[in-house]
């Protein structure tokens, strides 16, 4: 093959896939659970007002909940009566699971997204057995976590090659 069409299959296989480097940074993220969100994030309207920092999934209680991305358990325990899961990712963020029926991670323990952190079917104020509730912070301050879940933009860009690939004549 000559260099220019190595060129450009490298090029389109990069914008259909990705850098390798590029797939591998933190910033790749899964939904803790595969059902739908049942309740959004709602910050509050005003100080100490009613709030929801976070996402409700659907869950049928006995779900494995999975790491949304890749980090370090921070906190495996109670709060409250409820079980929950913290977990430390790159960039001081920070992602919660919580109205867990157990917990089987261990503080300090490195955890690759996907890894399952415990099971869903426990219950907590305003929230059911049939639900996991899934925090996000970044510096400290709670976000919604919705755009996590979204699809990337695809990035598209031009490769020079050696060569045009068809030859104009002018005519």
């Amino acid at each position: 093959m000559h260099r220019s069409h190595i060129a450009l299959v490298l090029s389109v296989v990069t914008v259909a896939f990705g850098s390798p480097a590029r797939a591998a940074e933190a910033g790749d993220w899964s939904p803790p659970v595969d059902g739908p969100v049942v309740r959004g994030y709602e910050p509050p309207t005003r100080p100490f007002g009613p709030q929801h920092l976070g996402l409700d999934f659907s869950a049928p209680p006995g779900t494995p909940v999975r790491a949304a991305g890749d980090g370090v358990v921070a906190f495996a325990g109670l709060v409250g009566r409820s079980r929950s899961a913290a977990l430390e990712h790159p960039g001081a963020r920070r992602t919660t699971y919580a109205y867990l029926r157990r917990v089987v991670v261990r503080p300090g323990s490195p955890v690759r997204r996907g890894d399952v952190l415990g099971i869903s079917g426990g219950e907590g104020p305003g929230h059911h057995a049939d639900v996991v509730h899934f925090g996000y912070r970044a510096n400290g301050q709670p976000r919604d976590p919705a755009p996590l879940f979204q699809p990337r933009r695809p990035r598209i860009s031009l490769a020079p090659v050696d060569a045009p690939a068809c030859r104009y004549t002018g005519r």
